[in-house]
């Protein structure tokens, strides 16, 4: 498969030559560090660390057969992605379209049963992705790299995944928030950064 050089593709050599449980106790350092919307992509891309991003996989049933991350994807030229995670499994090519939002941030308004500014940003964004990819479908399987994947892509392999705040944020009503929003939208996952910390560590073994 000759794909572009930004998609970078996680190798099973590579999972056994990291140490996960250090590198997931680096991150969570990170975190607990991170004052702006950016820090955390910027150890990311700093260090070249896509197997953070690629993480998120672990929360679904493909990414064991191939697991590949693109750092910001564009979508024609209108909208860009900040991760596009692929994965593969029996049936096919899955595609994961990932957008980071802060990391200190609380999930619901304190005054208000809603999500706060930051997360409704983070899900329009998506609700925005899900447009266009329903339009232009066909536009996307055929544009560069994507086509070297062929026609081995179901018809529903397209999810979609917000990554916003700390579990520690996350109040019983703001899980019961997330858990409607999802519902709402089955092929949308909203996860907390700490999440992440917990996939990286049981990365071992690749996706």
């Amino acid at each position: 498969m000759n794909l572009p050089d930004n998609f970078k593709v996680l190798s099973l050599e590579f999972c056994r030559q990291t140490d996960f449980h250090k590198e997931a106790r680096m991150l969570n350092d990170e975190l607990d560090k991170a004052t702006k919307e950016n820090d955390i992509q910027s150890y990311i891309k700093r260090n070249e660390k896509w197997f953070i991003p690629l993480s998120i996989l672990k929360n679904y049933d493909f990414g064991h057969h191939f697991a590949c991350v693109v750092p910001e994807y564009s979508l024609g030229s209108e909208y860009r992605v900040d991760y596009l995670l692929i994965g593969k499994n029996s049936i096919g090519y899955h595609f994961v379209l990932v957008e980071f939002e802060d990391v200190n941030v609380d999930y619901k308004n304190k005054t208000s049963n809603s999500e706060t500014e930051k997360v409704r940003k983070g899900l329009t964004q998506i609700r925005d992705w899900k447009r266009w990819l329903d339009k232009n479908k066909n536009y996307f399987e055929n544009s560069e790299g994507i086509a070297e994947f062929g026609r081995n892509i179901p018809s529903w392999g397209f999810f979609y995944c917000l990554v916003v705040g700390r579990r520690e944020q996350m109040s019983d009503m703001a899980n019961q928030l997330r858990g409607e929003m999802q519902s709402d939208l089955p092929s949308l996952k909203i996860i907390s950064y700490d999440r992440l910390v917990d996939n990286v560590s049981l990365m071992h073994n690749g996706i």
